[in-house]
């Protein structure tokens, strides 16, 4: 079927909206007709330069005006037909791209953001690289993603708090590589409240920092994130002639309105019949603001598509002026927020996000015509050199001389000259500022020169490096402070390249061998020749097999030196493998130990030492056993005296007299005890102990103590069957839960739980005291030191401690302390958990409310005489207790307190 051909009408209309100026001339250069877009620039005049010197070739560059076209003139019955293509926009969206380029080889961001609800997130590629994932396998989830997260930054303890409320959050932390490579990020992020006002969703930036750590980076790495990102952003570039009051876009602008490509443009009234009606107002008062200022305006409109949706458009401007300082166009980018917001709120948040990029990259950005000295700084530029933007873009003389550091500034004189001499073009330098508060930082510039507009212009980009130098100071300090600490401890280095055959000794090493240094080391004759000849065959120079094994080395030897004498000296070397294990290299170090050798010999002089402690813990024991007898004598009359004598003056010295007893038979019990201690003299009976059952024996004896000091007693869970001795395994929790209670606060907790744990059971005893400093806690179970509490009127003998630890030791147990001055203390007990299955014995009911006044009536019973007989003194007070009775002991009293023998005689 033959194509009609379209009607005069319908080629007017497609002529009349091409971007293109198109014209018929007749043989003579009078123009027959024009589209509208060459009647707005030329009127119906062809220009002289056409009619001069017409196009030879098609898109011909021809000058007309201040202006540069791509011209053709294609022959037609009527004459010639043309069409010209104004080179202005395209040219300029060349000079942005080109900034954009400069701007983007700095800087390494990736974007994501994540429902706080689901937990899913999105990733761009960029932020898959630094995890070292691949993206096809899509965002993991937040638990997945943390497990990645080095442990000791908590990022999720920060992450997981900051989901709670909206707001801006930061931190730096360290990402584990699958393949072992660490990479350090810089992540903000910003929580988003959803119409509820709760916390909905997270979007951030993250910025790798491992450059800046690992001093192994390229600087230009963040570039080239910077320009990922940007170019991810898909901006779109346009131009507003302000003569010809028409509107020139990209493609991905004519995209964003939905409608095809016009090589002309729109004009201005076009382009504002697709803004919103609500919008439009903002947008003409941007313009304004942008026609009076030189810095860029940012706005947010909505504009109409061609299938009548509506795309959220954010828009940054600037004036370009001529050189007299008229505005000749607005030069802008836009970002269709479209496709990543929902609405206007959303639309606002990804304008955020972009900001939060282009702050986090750090990047300043100028640019400076060598000729007229003329410059522009961005707003990082001016914020890393400490102005203020107000002040206005200084001179190159003002940055020489007063900006850039005295030191630098003879070397920063000439890097102009370097740069315009440069045949690459393009120079970098590292130099110092000093900020007007006086603060130094360090900077490093990468500027370029090309030609624009007819001049050579130089662009550049600024990073501050401060960080970086700081840390190769650090490292170059590290290792000064490493080699002097090698030489103040008297080490010797030595090292064996074993591809090469070479060995290399420091000079300490001679030093320890009494020879003088020099730059061979001795050959391995020699060496083993200045080994004591029973220590050659422990030697590496004995085994010559050996220096290539991978395992580390270590070994004692005597030499003998020049001088006769002989010292003892310590080998510890490791092998330095490749990527496959093979043996590279061996370095080793030599020290001195003869000291330690000798202190060995004082050893057999504290073995003697120990025996005769152990003798005098067994004198002590046998005559603290003596010394209970007529101490429970006095104990037992006084008890006595107190419950006949009611006159009020003698029953307080009468309880003077009882305190000081129990005080000093409660030493002599202690001491009794760590003397069969530490005399191996105390048996023990392990049997499988329901730890739950011993907490509710224990918890009743110490509650009146609680009650006096205030103190709230509390049970966790108890759980676990003990494989231990009963009696001492209560004597152990009593004694813990004494100490929590007696060295707590007023108002304070003591919390007693316990649970299995494999083949151990522990039980704890934490309270909320004074806690201990680490001296206090090095001197703990020091027998008879108080750690200062017998000058605050504690009670207490300071061997209590003392013997827990032995007793759970002696039981195969451990006991460990956890405390804090200010916090509190909490002891853990240790002990070998039962077989399953074991019959756990029976335990005695607990005592928990027992009469205060009978209480005081309670007293021991032994084989003597004197105690006897004042047990027989009040046959009422006898009544009241049964404690003669072979098997009996008073109700209050632990079962580590009942008398050791306790003849059945009756009252």
């Amino acid at each position: 079927m033959a194509i009609e051909s379209p009607s005069s009408e319908t080629l007017a209309a497609w002529a009349a909206s091409s971007r293109e100026l198109l014209a018929l001339t007749a043989p003579d250069g009078t123009v027959l007709w024009c589209n509208a877009a060459f009647r707005q620039r030329f009127g119906t005049v062809l220009p002289a330069p056409l009619r001069i010197a017409p196009p030879t070739r098609p898109d011909e560059e021809i000058a007309i005006g201040d202006d540069l076209f791509a011209a053709r003139a294609h022959a037609v019955p009527d004459g010639t037909a043309w069409q010209l293509e104004d080179l202005g926009p395209r040219r300029e969206a060349a000079r942005l791209r080109e900034l954009l380029d400069i701007a983007q080889e700095f800087g390494r961001l990736g974007l994501w953001e994540r429902e706080i609800g689901s937990g899913r997130g999105r990733w761009d590629r960029h932020v898959f690289d630094f995890w070292g994932l691949d993206a096809s396998q899509g965002t993991p989830d937040l638990h997945e993603a943390t497990r990645f997260i080095h442990p000791d930054d908590q990022f999720a303890d920060t992450f997981g708090q900051s989901m709670a409320v909206p707001g801006r959050y930061s931190q730096h932390y360290r990402v584990l590589r699958p393949d072992g490579t660490v990479c350090r990020i810089h992540s903000q992020w910003e929580v988003k409240a959803g119409p509820s006002g709760r916390p909905e969703r997270v979007v951030g930036v993250m910025m790798d920092d491992t450059e800046v750590y690992e001093l192994a980076r390229s600087l230009g790495d963040a570039s080239a994130q910077l320009k990922l990102a940007v170019e991810l952003a898909d901006i779109a570039i346009w131009r507003h002639d302000l003569r010809t009051d028409r509107m020139h876009y990209n493609d991905r602008a004519f995209a964003v309105l939905g409608i095809e490509p016009r090589p002309d443009g729109l004009s201005i009234d076009e382009v504002r019949s697709y803004i919103h009606p609500d919008d439009l107002p903002e947008v003409i008062a941007s313009a304004q603001r942008a026609l009076a200022s030189d810095r860029p305006t940012d706005m947010q409109a909505r504009y109409r598509r061609s299938d009548g949706s509506w795309r959220h458009v954010l828009t940054r401007r600037v004036v370009q002026r001529g050189p007299d300082g008229a505005p000749l166009a607005f030069l802008g980018v836009a970002l269709d927020l479209t496709d990543q917001v929902e609405n206007q709120r959303e639309a606002t948040e990804l304008a955020l996000r972009l900001e939060m990029a282009t702050s986090a990259a750090g990047v300043g950005i100028w640019t400076r015509d060598p000729q007229t000295e003329a410059g522009e700084w961005n707003a990082e530029m001016f914020a890393l050199n400490g102005l203020s933007p107000d002040r206005g873009v200084p001179s190159r003389r003002e940055w020489v001389e007063e900006i850039i550091h005295p030191d630098d500034r003879p070397r920063m004189r000439h890097v102009r000259e370097q740069l315009l001499e440069s045949p690459e073009g393009m120079v970098e330098h590292e130099y110092r500022i000093v900020r007007p508060d006086g603060q130094v930082r360090w900077l490093v510039n990468r500027a370029r020169r090309m030609p624009w507009g007819g001049r050579t212009m130089i662009f550049g980009v600024t990073l501050d490096i401060t960080e970086r130098r700081q840390a190769e100071q650090a490292l170059r300090s590290s290792d000064q402070r490493a080699a002097l600490a090698v030489r103040s401890a008297g080490i010797g280095t030595w090292e064996v390249d074993f591809e090469s055959g070479t060995e290399r000794w420091d000079e300490q090493m001679f030093r320890l061998r009494g020879l003088e240094p020099r730059r061979e080391p001795p050959s391995r004759e020699d060496r083993l020749a200045m080994v004591h000849p029973a220590d050659r065959s422990r030697t590496m120079d004995a085994r010559p097999a050996a220096v290539g094994e991978r395992r580390p080395l270590r070994y004692e030897f005597r030499i003998t030196l020049p001088d006769g004498s002989v010292r003892w000296l310590a080998s510890r070397s490791i092998a330095v493998t490749d990527e496959q294990g093979r043996a590279l290299r061996r370095i080793g170090v030599n020290w001195d130990i003869t000291d330690a050798k000798e202190t060995e010999a004082a050893r057999a002089a504290t073995a003697v030492a120990e025996r005769a402690s152990r003798a005098k813990s067994q004198f002590l024991a046998r005559m603290s056993h003596e010394l209970r007898t007529p101490l429970n004598a006095v104990l037992g009359f006084t008890q006595l005296l107190q419950f006949e004598d009611t006159d009020p003056a003698r029953s307080a010295k009468l309880r003077h007299v009882r305190a000081a007893g129990e005080h000093l038979l409660s030493l002599i019990d202690g001491v009794l005890d760590l003397s069969s201690l530490e005399a191996g003299n105390l048996r023990l009976r392990p049997e499988p102990i329901d730890l739950a059952a011993l907490a509710d024996q224990a918890l009743p004896l110490v509650s009146v103590l609680g009650q006096r000091h205030g103190v709230r007693l509390l049970r966790g869970p108890v759980d676990g069957v003990a494989m231990a001795d009963r009696t001492r395994t209560l004597q152990v929790l009593m004694n813990l839960l004494t100490n929590a209670i007696k060295y707590n606060r007023p108002g304070g907790e003591v919390r007693l739980s316990a649970r299995a744990d494999g083949a151990d059971v522990t039980f704890s005893v934490a309270d909320t005291g004074r806690g201990m400093n680490a001296e206090q806690l090095r001197h703990l179970f020091e027998p008879f030191n108080r750690l200062g509490a017998e000058r605050e009127g504690i009670e207490g003998t300071g061997i209590g401690l003392t013997i827990v630890k032995a007793l759970v030791h002696g039981m195969s147990g451990q006991v460990a302390v956890h405390s804090e001055p200010g916090v509190g203390s909490r002891f853990d007990v240790t002990l070998p958990r039962a077989a399953a299955g074991a019959e756990v014995s029976s335990m005695p009911e607990p005592v928990a409310s027992t009469p205060r006044r009978s209480r005081r009536r309670a007293a021991s019973c032994s084989t003597s005489r004197t105690t006897r007989s004042t047990c027989c003194s009040s046959r009422s007070w006898c009544a009241t207790f049964p404690v003669c009775a072979s098997t009996a002991r008073p109700p209050a009293l632990p079962a580590w307190r009942v008398p050791r023998r306790c003849a059945p005689t009756s009252c």
